[in-house]
């Protein structure tokens, strides 16, 4: 069964002969006709069965909904006070004729309506073996159910937006060559100490993605983080785009840090090996951080805190501010 359309709002329609309860996957076959948009997708040149990867969110509002998730904003509320990062900028007086140019990050109130976040649904696509041998991309394997619904309805628009068709297996789903997943969703620079003028030229590009004034705000954090020597640094690809983890194996600590200036910071205390097969839904829920820091002034303090504690220490870097 092929699907082909620009949007589907009800996955029953679809599925009208078969069984509730029935496993399904939803797929694309003939790569070969997808050359340069799977790498698009985050695949490399040259995929290999077993890769896996979440979709960068370029494609659309629904690749965009489950690499990043959504907002919902409540405007039946009264507003409330929000926060967000941004430079203030000065002169000061040196003199006769003479000032010099100052700047500092500063929490800038302002009113908005109440929010609530909606998490990425984070479904991956990985490469496996169809019964006939032949290299397939599919979801993740689910029961149709009632309460599954939304999440085949997403599945199914996911691969509408990028593929243009999905096709749906309802059958010899255990005949499917699967072997242990290898997600892409990385990209870890060689290990070793970096200044911040080389790790700069690494995430260059993630920054100039982001508006002029918070540029300035995100270069400062990483500055901060980098300025404690991690001994390696992972860059988000694809769907990760925009989040950097600084790991201090040493000390069993990734820190996991994003561009969104008004987002937060997760820490965790497990392996890197782990971390890196986690899903994005994983790695934001909170059962698995140890801490998440919030991006406010208090963020310089609790980060100084947290890697001083963690390396028994009371250094201060240069430059730093609380």
């Amino acid at each position: 069964m092929i699907i082909q359309q620009e949007r589907i709002h009800n996955i029953h329609t679809h599925l009208k002969h078969v069984p509730y309860g029935s496993k399904i996957t939803f797929a694309i076959t003939g790569l070969d006709r997808f050359g340069e948009l799977l790498q698009a997708i985050g695949f490399p040149d040259g995929f290999s069965v077993g890769e896996s990867v979440l979709p960068a969110g370029r494609f659309g509002p629904i690749t965009r909904f489950n690499a990043e998730g959504k907002e919902l904003v409540h405007r039946d509320k009264p507003k409330e006070t929000a926060y967000r990062m941004g430079v203030w900028r000065w002169k000061e007086w040196r003199g006769r004729y003479h000032t010099e140019a100052m700047s500092k990050i500063v929490e800038i109130p302002y009113k908005r309506y109440p929010r609530t976040f909606v998490p990425p649904p984070s479904v991956e696509l990985q490469i496996v073996l169809s019964p006939n041998q032949q290299p397939i991309i599919v979801g993740p394997i689910i029961a149709y159910s009632e309460e599954n619904a939304p999440l085949m309805v997403h599945t199914v628009n996911l691969f509408l937006e990028v593929f243009g068709e999905c096709h749906v297996f309802t059958q010899s789903l255990e005949e499917l060559i699967v072997v242990p997943i290898r997600r892409l969703n990385w990209k870890i620079l060689p290990p070793g100490e970096r200044t911040w003028e080389q790790l700069r030229s690494e995430i260059k590009s993630i920054i100039e993605r982001e508006p002029d004034g918070n540029r300035q705000v995100i270069q400062h954090r990483f500055t901060t983080v980098n300025g404690y020597k991690p001994e390696f640094v992972a860059i988000g690809r694809a769907g990760f785009q925009g989040y950097v983890v600084f790991g201090f194996p040493k000390r069993n600590l990734y820190i996991l840090e994003c561009t969104k200036i008004n987002n937060a910071t997760y820490v965790f205390g497990t392996d890197w090996e782990t971390l890196s097969q986690m899903t994005k839904a994983e790695i934001l829920s909170d059962n698995l951080q140890t801490d998440r820091i919030i991006h406010r002034t208090s963020w310089y303090r609790q980060i100084k805190a947290l890697l001083n504690r963690a390396d028994g220490t009371q250094k201060t870097l240069p430059g730093f501010k609380n």
